[in-house]
């Protein structure tokens, strides 16, 4: 388990995008921050790869439906409306 309390304060993804923006983020940490916080035993950057594992990229995760998500450990609806809601957000942005 990575624990972002105990990473070097400029490698957690909140602090990173303050001190270098949001392109210095890996999907993975851009993913954790949408997420939050973790479980006991799993933290946001865990869940996050999780989700990446399986569904490959952010690109695979933007066609999924809602409720497939709820297959991860750690995920649930509030979760998954944030997440849900900036890929929505992407989509207008960029389609229109």
């Amino acid at each position: 388990m990575t624990r972002i309390k105990d990473l070097p304060e400029d490698q957690r993804p909140r602090e990173k995008l303050l001190k270098f923006g949001p392109e210095s983020l890996s999907d993975k940490e851009l993913l954790a921050i949408l997420i939050g916080h973790g479980l006991k035993g799993k933290s946001a950057l865990d869940i996050a790869e999780e989700m990446l594992l399986e569904y490959k990229d952010l690109k695979g995760l933007a066609g999924k439906r809602l409720d497939e998500f709820m297959k991860i450990k750690g995920i649930k609806e509030a979760k998954i409306i944030k997440i849900a809601v900036a890929f929505e957000i992407a989509k207008r942005i960029y389609f229109t």
